[in-house]
Order: structure tokens, then C-alpha cells, then sequence
């Protein structure tokens, strides 16, 4: 599937401050990081899952529309890490292989267990449609990067950098 480049003026005018995102309780559920080379993103919640289900969100958000995806199908997810550092990253590489080898756009997560060396989950969304679906980026791989996953007085925040 042909994607185009990052049109950064998508995110330009948005303060890093500013959550793109604001779930149901008021809190900041992600916002998108600028980087020299690279994108990142910062997701937050009040619980690790709640976290981790907003980095998907995240992910999936540089990649297309949240909005225009129809979370009719539903995917199980399974992964594992050797901490929860790597587990995240690995959630996430699951999410963007569903998107790269089968098309997958997911809007929701639910997450149905999470340990620190694995996690298993359902994805909701749809197969991608050039009709309905603006490409927004191409996300080539999860990295390593920054990768910071920690608890905060707010609950937690978890930083990742997308290879571009």
C-alpha cells in the first residue's frame, strides 16, 4: 500500500503542550513530539494499560484519522517483552505489522491483560481504504529512542520515537 510523506503542517501551530487528544475524564490522552529526523509521541493514563492503549492511539493517529476509521472488526493481540519498556514497543511494532502486512487502521483497544513481560488485548477497527483513509505517514518501525515508560503523580506516561 503506497503512503505519502508526513505533511507536518497536520500537527504544525500545535504547542507540545497542547494535547491533540483529551479523553473522557479531562485528562491529556497523547500529543505528538517533534523531532530533527524522526516523530514521537507521548501518551498518558490514569492506569499502564490506559497508557499503553493511548500509544496505540497515538501511533495510529500520525498514520490516519482516528475519526475516519470504523471500529466494526475486531483483532487479538499478543506480545511479549523481556520488561515493560520493551513491551510497549513491542505492542506498538505488533500494531504497525497489522497495518503494514494486512492493512489494519484500529481506533480502539482494549486491553485484557497486562504483565510486565506481556500483554493481550483486542483491536477495533477496519482494513484500510484508499476512499476513506488520508495517509498521513509512513511509519516504518518502533524504536528505541527516548523510549520512556513511567509512572507520574498524574498515573503514567510512556515516550516513543517513530522511524520515518
Amino acid at each position: 500500500m503506497m503512503m505519502g510523506r508526513f505533511d507536518r503542517s497536520s500537527i504544525a501551530g500545535k504547542s507540545p503542550k497542547e494535547g491533540l487528544k483529551t479523553g473522557n475524564a479531562g485528562m491529556q490522552q497523547f500529543r505528538i513530539l517533534e523531532h530533527t529526523a524522526d516523530v514521537g509521541l507521548e501518551a498518558f493514563g490514569s492506569t499502564r494499560e490506559e497508557a499503553f492503549v493511548n500509544a496505540a492511539r497515538a501511533l495510529i493517529y500520525l498514520i490516519v484519522d482516528l475519526e475516519a476509521i470504523d471500529p466494526r472488526e475486531e483483532v487479538s493481540v499478543q506480545v511479549q517483552g523481556t520488561d515493560p519498556e520493551s513491551l510497549l514497543v513491542n505492542w506498538l511494532s505488533e500494531l504497525l505489522y497489522l497495518h503494514d502486512a494486512e492493512g489494519w487502521l484500529f481506533r480502539d483497544f482494549e486491553i485484557l491483560n497486562l504483565q510486565d513481560d506481556s500483554l493481550s488485548a483486542l483491536a477495533r477497527g477496519e482494513k484500510f481504504h484508499r476512499s476513506r483513509h488520508q495517509a498521513k505517514l509512513l511509519v516504518k518501525a518502533i524504536t528505541y529512542h527516548q523510549l520512556t515508560l513511567e509512572r507520574t503523580p498524574e498515573g503514567w506516561r510512556a515516550q516513543v520515537y517513530v522511524d520515518i
